[in-house]
């Protein structure tokens, strides 16, 4: 069996809501020397941010909170750095000492983020729903909570948080991508297609829409035009080995093995540890009749899952073409015993 990668993982990038308002606070009397550093320090950060250097915007946002512990803008700043640091917990806390002095729908969104990067699902949507009460005509909100809804498997309430997502920024080429998984998910093939063709309408350079465009289109066994998306994939990222694995899948089922083998061999090149193109390298070389070769690969994905009855069964039937009758016979042996039933076909032959 060729195996295929479906994609169906979600795009979770960090829209950019980092405060960049220059603060002008005053106090109806003179400030103090501390509040006036605070201010200074935030304004600095600022730029360092928008330079990139998120480990010196963070100084500065440790120096201003440190002078004005109460300091709004700071902590979120902060909480957003710590959140592009992958320092999600102290994200966390930030967030949740900004929400008790100014509980904004941009702050639960915020803190929503930290804890679907912490795998709290139920938190994360909390927050999502909490932010989108503050403010009903936020896209990220939606399109956020329903990647938490996806991971639940709430595959028709997360097609739904995207649909609003959309409602609400028609170019939005991310939900239009995640709302094609849901409907992949809830067994809608074409209206997914739909959705990933808008995706990549929206940003022809998202490489995962063309590469689940070519797994829909495979399952339609539209072979050629699968080859199409994945090759649009690859071409847009050169280093995607599920879309080589996949484009030569797709090749195989064209019975064009020699090219399938190029694109398996390319897949292993950038991963050698990926083991659906390694069997499916298997079952291309058995199809050019290189059986030992074939027998390889197999021998290499058993050193690692040793439970694949496939991959016994496979072996077993490369293993009698070079007449090994007895080895063929383990093999399918053990593929039965793996729950692969038609390997106790392959076994009436041994009884013989």
């Amino acid at each position: 069996m060729q195996k295929t990668i479906l994609l169906l993982c979600l795009v979770f990038l960090v829209p950019d809501l980092f405060s960049q308002e220059i603060s002008t606070e005053t106090d109806s009397t003179i400030l103090a020397t501390d509040d006036q550093m605070a201010e200074l320090k935030y304004n600095e950060s600022i730029e360092l941010y928008r330079e990139g250097l998120l480990d010196s915007a963070m100084h500065r946002l440790n120096d201003a909170l440190q002078r004005k512990p109460d300091f709004y803008q700071a902590l979120y700043n902060r909480a957003q750095i710590r959140h592009e640091l992958n320092d999600y917990a102290g994200a966390m806390e930030d967030y949740n000492s900004a929400i008790d002095k100014q509980p904004t729908g941009k702050v639960y969104f915020g803190r929503g983020l930290s804890r679907l990067y912490l795998g709290d699902l139920n938190g994360s949507i909390e927050d999502f729903t909490q932010a989108i009460s503050l403010n009903p005509n936020f896209p990220e909100a939606y399109y956020y909570r329903g990647g938490a809804r996806f991971k639940l498997d709430e595959y028709q309430n997360a097609k739904d948080d995207y649909t609003r997502a959309i409602s609400l920024k028609s170019n939005y080429a991310y939900a239009y991508q995640d709302r094609g998984s849901a409907n992949w998910m809830l067994g809608k093939p074409k209206e997914a297609l739909e959705d990933y063709y808008k995706a990549t309408l929206f940003d022809p350079t998202l490489a995962f829409a063309f590469n689940n465009m070519g797994l829909i289109r495979k399952e339609l066994k539209e072979y050629e035009e699968a080859v199409t998306d994945f090759t649009a994939a690859v071409k847009i990222n050169p280093e995607y080995y599920y879309a080589y694995n996949n484009r030569g899948t797709a090749l195989y089922e064209l019975g064009k093995y020699d090219e399938a083998l190029k694109d398996y061999n390319q897949a292993l090149s950038l991963n050698p540890k990926y083991l659906p193109a390694l069997n499916n390298r298997g079952n291309a070389w058995f199809k050019l009749k290189e059986y030992r070769k074939a027998i390889a690969d197999y021998d290499e994905i058993l050193k690692v899952s040793q439970d694949d009855g496939e991959i016994y069964l496979n072996r077993g039937i490369a293993r009698e073409m070079l007449r090994d009758d007895k080895g063929a016979c383990r093999d399918w042996d053990k593929a039965l015993s793996l729950g692969v039933e038609i390997a106790g076909e392959y076994l009436k032959t041994c009884e013989k």
